[in-house]
């Protein structure tokens, strides 16, 4: 028997986690198995066509909210030349909507609930004996037309017992981001995030995670990303990992998800030591909105929180990446102006804009009617309206966030836009954002193509066109973020 494991990852410099813990952990004498990494951006013909020419038996994909529309297809097609394959998905967008996916796509003949490593070997094994599948735990299928729903596979509690997928040869990753987790769950209860469905954090064994780890950092790769949904909720933990990571003199940056408020006097200390340029964090603000905040169980301290990234921040040592969440219940337009420049006042090196998605599984999903929730019907489910924020509104936020991916986070004018706000538009950035997408709209500038240095024109147009008795201070702060970020060579 022949089993395939496949995906198609969002960018050809993602790697999938997944894949590489299945193909370890269904690994076995009595089967074949390879793995075929794809990309969404892929032809649809490439992929079958490759997957087609591995002749499998047995064709399993894992899904998310960036692929299962052309995951789905694909499925489609591929059952239509190879009827006699079984086609089995796994995966967030696959689980939390079993029947439906089933029921819809009668080509698809199992879906792995959950987390698959026990589930999909147990089924393996019983589709090459040709066994009863009755009492495999976290399967849903058809049998006699009807769909059926096994009880959950219980949770794996001994991370430890799983085979690892990182000792092998990364030579091949050098340019691409690896994916690793050092525990699973998280500790908090977002009602708009699927680890909450799962209550709790298990670890993998400390030597373990120290020994992936530091064979990965001999590759020197482009990044390492932990997806670990809260790194520091240990912090003892935490911190023997960063040391080693450290101590390592590897040039791979590292990326890890942490919780600011969570942070000791001792650690933030610990945390300033740290040779520059090896972490980056991402720090989950969502905003700062209390009821807000309130509605989707997040917890957080916004005083606490603020003083310990201004803290990080003048230590510039780490990347400080801050992740906002616009249509989260309660916060209108006008009040989520409050939560960007709160978060802005922090001057992170990268602020992400973010619209809240309503995805299946969730319980903000399931409140959907509580708050007027309109989302889009196809993944990625972003939210389009609620009772507190209207479609008009979330368009000028999207059109903000462009022009805030394009010059803040890409820092292409800092010293532009750091006078800009703070001398013209008396502190504000979320108004000077909201007035330059505007003049964005107006001269017809988005859904077109731009080059870096005609980015640099159409700011100085707009900057001359509101303000133009300071033609000669714009000029010259253009000039000098141009010359200060363009040179090829240091600035004599």
């Amino acid at each position: 028997m022949k089993v395939v494991l496949s995906t198609l990852n969002a960018k050809y410099i993602h790697s999938s986690l997944a894949l590489a813990y299945l193909d370890k952990a269904c690994h076995s004498d009595n089967w074949e198995i390879e793995t075929h990494e794809f990309t969404i951006n892929d032809k649809l013909d490439h992929i079958m066509t490759r997957l087609y020419r591995s002749q499998p038996d047995v064709l399993c994909f894992s899904t998310y909210i960036w692929n299962i529309e052309e995951t789905l297809s694909l499925c489609q097609d591929f059952k239509k030349i190879s009827p006699q394959c079984l086609i089995i998905l796994g995966g967030p967008e696959a689980s939390y909507d079993a029947a439906t996916v089933l029921q819809e796509h009668p080509g698809i003949d199992y879906i792995v609930r959950g987390e698959g490593e026990i589930t999909l070997r147990q089924l393996l094994g019983q589709i090459l004996e040709e066994k009863s599948i009755d009492e495999i735990k976290g399967i849903t299928y058809c049998y006699q037309g009807q769909v059926k729903e096994n009880p959950d596979q219980p949770l794996i509690t001994d991370l430890g017992s799983l085979p690892s997928p990182f000792k092998r040869d990364f030579t091949s990753y050098k340019d691409r981001v690896v994916y690793y987790e050092s525990s699973r769950g998280c500790p908090f209860n977002c009602s708009y995030c699927l680890s909450s469905t799962a209550r709790g954090v298990r670890f993998f064994p400390m030597e373990r995670v120290k020994e992936e780890l530091g064979h990965l950092l001999k590759y020197d790769l482009r990044e390492i990303k932990l997806v670990d949904r809260t790194f520091n909720c240990n912090e003892k933990r935490a911190r023997e990992i960063m040391q080693f990571i450290a101590e390592q003199g590897s040039s791979t940056r590292v990326h890890l998800e942490i919780c600011a408020d969570l942070l000791s006097d001792e650690f933030i200390a610990f945390l300033g030591q740290l040779p520059a340029d090896i972490f980056n964090f991402e720090i989950g603000i969502q905003s700062t909105c209390p009821k807000a905040l309130q509605a989707v169980h997040r917890v957080s301290h916004w005083e606490t929180l603020r003083q310990n990234i201004l803290q990080l921040r003048s230590f510039n040592n780490i990347h400080l990446h801050l992740d906002l969440i616009a249509g989260l219940p309660y916060e209108s337009y006008d009040r989520f102006q409050d939560s960007f420049n709160d978060v802005f006042s922090l001057q992170p090196h990268m602020l992400q804009l973010g619209f809240l998605k309503l995805l299946k599984g969730s319980e903000i999903y399931r409140q959907r009617y509580e708050h007027g929730y309109r989302f889009q019907t196809n993944p990625p489910y972003q939210v389009l309206a609620n009772n507190y924020i209207v479609y008009d509104e979330i368009i000028k936020l999207q059109q903000i966030e462009e022009v805030l991916n394009r010059y803040y986070n890409k820092n292409i004018v800092p010293v532009t836009i750091a006078y800009g706000i703070n001398k013209v538009y008396q502190g504000n950035a979320f108004v000077f954002f909201e007035d330059f997408a505007l003049y964005w709209e107006e001269n017809g500038l988005f859904g077109r193509g731009h080059r870096r240095v005609n980015e640099y024109d159409i700011l100085l147009n707009f900057l001359n066109f509101r303000w133009p008795d300071q033609k000669k201070e714009w000029n010259e702060l253009i000039k000098y973020d141009f010359l200060c970020q363009n040179l090829p060579h240091p600035f004599p």
